[in-house]
């Protein structure tokens, strides 16, 4: 094998495989996978549970294969000139790395070793736009499981339904949901880990351009830029998010989220003392927010549009600050019935995003 490609590319290209290069020394899973053809050379990497391949051009004396160990190699080329980068084997076990006058011999594995790659049936298949999906992984995705008692919680679910996805996420103490329209002639469920859906959301690009999702069997399969990503799915079944939102209120309040995002991270200096317990009253024409602890007390008044009854009702402050962190809106409507039902936070006239959160008990 020999290959000589810019530098800037192979950093890009190796830092997109190595996310799912095994931590785990001396196997042939901490290892990246370069293939030589023609004018191209593809990398992969994998710990089985999520695998990514993708390629990159480069000028190509000699086709063949080497199994570099991943941590190395980053660490290694990183730190290089910006220059040409040529990569050549030396013999079955060493792999020579030159750029301008450095040059680094490393130890490689056996290529053959190298686990093959799953094959997917890309004929259930959606199309949607890179910023969209990322769009709605980064809106939805911190309100995943971070135990696992739950294992199936720890995923995204994705709903499809004909040109319409919906990815919902939920760890018992509230709920994310957000929908999109997208290219979709299948009706299918699964839930996908959120360590693949964190890897999807760094390596996808900020454009308009489609990625494609398939699934088949147990496995599911992103590609985008040149850049194939595998991963298992979760088995079991995820709740039935439709009937844990409410279709009913008894208090509607509209609110300018930069407004409240802000009252409330001054009143969470002050609940860190507490479990980071917040109150809001709700009044006509304001909504209170306060806090208490040995260090002090906080009351701040905030103008917002009211429908309904007044209410007193308490929560986890970061709970409330994930949700308005999320969304891109200037306003967003929160939508209660009691204080120990949840409140619901969503764009007025629209599903675009719901977001369903848990009150904490109050202690007057």
């Amino acid at each position: 094998m020999q290959f000589t490609c810019a530098k800037s590319d192979l950093i890009q290209a190796v830092g997109i495989v190595a996310r799912a290069a095994s931590k785990m020394q001396k196997t042939i899973l901490e290892c990246i996978l370069f293939t030589c053809t023609k004018d191209t050379v593809m990398l992969k990497a994998t710990d089985i549970a999520i695998s990514i391949k993708t390629e990159m051009s480069a000028q190509v004396g000699e086709e063949g294969q080497a199994a570099i160990p991943s941590k190395v190699l980053h660490e290694m080329i990183s730190r290089f000139p910006e220059s040409d980068v040529t990569f050549e084997s030396v013999g079955d076990n060493t792999v020579e790395i030159s750029c301008m006058n450095t040059k680094v011999n490393l130890q490689q594995m056996n290529p053959d070793e190298f686990p093959a790659f799953p094959e997917i049936d890309q004929q259930m298949q959606i199309k949607i736009q890179q910023n969209t999906l990322r769009s709605m992984i980064n809106q939805t995705i911190f309100a995943v499981a971070v135990l696992e008692e739950k294992p199936i919680l720890t995923g995204l679910l994705f709903d499809i339904e004909k040109d319409r996805l919906t990815v919902v996420a939920l760890d018992g103490y509230r709920m994310a949901v957000r929908k999109e329209t997208v290219i979709s002639d299948i009706t299918q469920s699964c839930v996908i880990p959120s360590r693949t859906m964190r890897e999807v959301s760094r390596i996808i690009e900020d454009t308009e351009e489609n990625i494609k999702f398939s699934v088949s069997g147990n496995m599911a399969l992103f590609e985008a830029n040149n850049t194939q990503i595998y991963t298992r799915l979760l088995e079991g079944e995820f709740v039935n998010y439709k009937n844990l939102l409410p279709k009913e209120c008894a208090t509607n309040l509209r609110v300018e989220t930069d407004m409240l995002k802000e009252g409330i991270e001054r009143a969470s200096i002050l609940a860190r003392e507490t479990n980071n317990v917040i109150k809001f009253i709700v009044e006509e024409k304001t909504l209170e927010v306060t806090s208490n602890s040995e260090m002090g007390k906080m009351d701040e008044k905030i103008p917002v549009i009211t429908e309904g009854n007044n209410l007193k009702i308490a929560f986890n402050a970061k709970y409330v600050l994930d949700v308005l962190k999320a969304v891109e809106e200037t306003e967003v409507d929160m939508r209660f019935n009691t204080a120990v039902s949840p409140c619901v936070v969503r764009n007025e006239g629209s599903d675009k995003f719901e977001y369903l959160i848990l009150p904490v008990q109050m202690r007057e």
